[in-house]
């Protein structure tokens, strides 16, 4: 684990993957925890959250729909709010009707 990760005094988990991150700078961190963005921030590392990564893998087209990741991640205990789901899902509908029209 780098020292200047560990100086946040973050969980284990987001320690070793913003240290991975910082290690390999064309990687980025996916973090959900806010202390670990904001360090990942403060060092210049590149972090997407959860949602974030959904949404992405919609635009690459290598999922069909966000909605089952969303509810896979709620049943296995991560707290999405209703505000952010519903802001994930109104983003891929656009990534969609974007899609549609060939405007990628």
């Amino acid at each position: 684990m780098q020292e200047i990760v560990a100086a946040w005094d973050l969980g284990k988990k987001e320690s070793q993957v913003l240290s991975l991150a910082l290690k390999n700078s064309d990687c980025a961190a996916i973090v959900d925890d806010r202390a670990a963005r904001r360090c990942g921030q403060a060092l210049g590392i590149t972090t997407i959250r959860t949602g974030g990564l959904l949404i992405l893998a919609k635009r690459r087209g290598i999922i069909p729909s966000i909605s089952p990741g969303i509810q896979a991640l709620r049943d296995a205990g991560l707290w999405l709010s209703d505000t952010l789901v519903n802001l994930l899902k109104t983003t891929s509908r656009r990534i969609a009707i974007a899609t549609n029209f060939n405007l990628k």
